[in-house]
């Protein structure tokens, strides 16, 4: 497995199709699942711990462990193929500088994520990502 090839998850259908998209497309390559934590974009209802705290953070990636786990279960993906990889930043500049700094080959994103409030435009993570990644991005409907 040569190539590698970032799927980015937040957990919603989209990305989920993202991550189908990519394990059959690219069926020889290793899948990076990755996942932004936003400290930015938090939910109270979701998270008890106060933002920014050791605990917060260890709530948010077990969260994102969750996130990886459903992906996965919905996508026939070997685990020999994949890589989990969760990172503290805005979901968009997290994407590009993961695959900047990386050996990754390709990204593939979903065209809107579960924040994004409209279907009829391209969402602003994965417009961010295509303008700005340095690899060639695929979106995902």
């Amino acid at each position: 497995m040569s190539m590698r090839v970032l799927v980015a998850l937040d957990g919603s259908e989209q990305s989920t199709a993202a991550l189908s998209y990519a394990a059959e497309t690219y069926a020889d390559a290793a899948i990076v699942c990755f996942h932004a934590i936003d400290p930015f974009d938090r939910d109270p209802e979701e998270s008890t711990a106060e933002p920014l705290t050791e605990e917060w953070l260890e709530s948010e990636r077990e969260r994102a462990d969750d996130l990886f786990d459903r992906a996965l279960e919905a996508v026939d993906l070997p685990d020999e193929r994949v890589e989990r990889e969760t990172t503290v930043g805005a979901p968009a500049e997290s994407i590009v500088a993961y695959a900047e700094s990386e050996d990754v080959d390709h990204v593939v994103v979903g065209s809107y994520g579960r924040g994004e409030a409209t279907q009829l435009q391209l969402g602003s993570v994965a417009e961010v990502v295509v303008r700005r990644t340095p690899v060639p991005v695929t979106v995902v409907r």
